[in-house]
């Protein structure tokens, strides 16, 4: 389809709603994102406090009428601030309860990771959720929950916008039909996705947020207090939704660990922590894009080399066929590469180059560094260049207890 002449599609998204229900030791709120555009921006964001006395407050409601969507529409972005009150700690999590897009039903029985990563890379349109933490201390603790729908104008994916537009169209005109021969029917909208959101009482003993600075030495294999010798000041780089017993220290990037070509990265690591008694691990290029990936506003894919295309926000890509055909497929076969925001992940601002393990071509690989102020790019670099290199430090969770 002509670019020039792609349709301007117009989803009716209607509501996003919260509704709590208030328990002693468990609060409970659910909410919708319920389809794509009405006639304004009107956004009543509440926050959600929670307690554990029996006083417990919740949002009961929060409407989002949006004009429209369409190719090259401003990514929308709504928060929902969490804060704990109360005198326990809480664990956060979430479950995606339903989704629909026009008249399918997505089957509720995969597994949420399954389900997230559809709902960001099977349509044409992106739809994104991320949790800000997963603990919140008692008395000051507080996260968000984040949720963006986007659709870049130009994908070069005309195929796509040209197939969902006619879907939608349709879908649109059987709903208003059906309106026109029943006055009390209520038209659906069209893309419905209800999640729950459950904050608890925290009885885990392991209580470290993604990004939490943690000081660890691994030479020991232990936690520490004071940073010298083999103690280091690590980040933790493992996204809330890891659901191994191990979890991956980031070393502070102040620090020089070693420089190299790309060839002797690998050997480089391994001789840096042959003393160590704690398992290593070379910094994966899957392990730093689901790391920024959480950020679903500002972490965007970019390809400007072969053709100039929109940039698209990275979005969930955490299954494994998905990640590398999505690497191969929208990354390497466009010369692109991946922006995010410095200041979020202010442990990973470094002015150097950093390599990560990942072959982009047979002369080039994969690196971290400075894009411009305020933010870092995951690019193509030549593998001759001399860049740094930093081990991550590979933990089971009980030894952050």
């Amino acid at each position: 389809m002509d670019k020039k002449h792609k349709t301007y599609l117009k989803l009716n998204l209607v509501s996003l709603f919260f509704v709590a229900l208030s328990f002693i030791s468990v609060t409970l709120a659910w909410f919708a994102y319920t389809g794509l555009a009405s006639s304004s921006v009107n956004v009543d964001i509440k926050a959600w406090h929670i307690e554990f006395n029996g006083q417990s407050s919740a949002s009961n409601e929060i409407v989002i009428p949006l004009s429209n969507i369409y190719p090259g529409m401003d990514t929308v972005v709504e928060s929902v601030n969490i804060k704990n009150y109360g005198d326990s700690d809480a664990k956060l999590s979430y479950t995606i309860e339903s989704v629909r897009i026009l008249d399918e039903e997505l089957d509720m029985t995969l597994d949420q990771n399954v389900i997230l990563d559809k709902l960001s890379n099977d349509y044409p349109f992106d739809i994104n959720i991320s949790i800000s933490k997963q603990y919140l201390d008692a008395h000051t603790g507080e996260a968000s929950i984040d949720l963006s729908v986007s659709w870049p104008l130009d994908s070069d994916n005309d195929e796509e916008d040209s197939i969902w537009g006619n879907k939608t169209y349709e879908f649109q005109t059987n709903e208003n039909l059906k309106k026109s021969q029943n006055k009390d029917y209520n038209v659906r909208t069209s893309v419905r996705v209800v999640i729950a959101l459950t904050a608890e009482q925290n009885l885990d003993k392991f209580v470290v947020n993604t990004g939490n600075m943690v000081l660890y030495n691994p030479v020991l294999n232990s936690k520490c207090d004071t940073i010298g010798d083999d103690c280091y000041k690590t980040n933790m780089i493992s996204p809330y939704f890891n659901k191994t017993d191990n979890v991956l220290l980031l070393p502070t990037l102040l620090n020089n660990y070693g420089s190299g070509k790309y060839s002797d990265y690998a050997s480089l690591i391994s001789s840096l922590t042959n003393s160590w008694e704690s398992e290593y691990s070379l910094l994966e290029l899957k392990d730093l894009i689901n790391l920024v990936s959480l950020d679903i506003n500002n972490t965007l894919l970019v390809r400007r080399d072969k053709i100039v295309l929109s940039d698209n926000i990275v979005g969930y890509i955490s299954e494994e066929n998905r990640f590398d055909n999505y690497i191969k497929d929208k990354v390497i076969d466009y010369e692109g590469y991946i922006t995010f925001d410095s200041k979020k992940f202010n442990y990973l601002d470094t002015n150097k180059c950093y390599w990560i393990n990942y072959e982009y071509d047979e002369n080039r690989a994969f690196a971290l560094t400075k894009s411009s102020d305020g933010i870092m790019k995951i690019y193509p670099e030549d593998k001759n260049k001399i860049c740094y290199i930093v081990p991550l430090i590979k933990v089971n969770k009980e030894k952050l207890y």
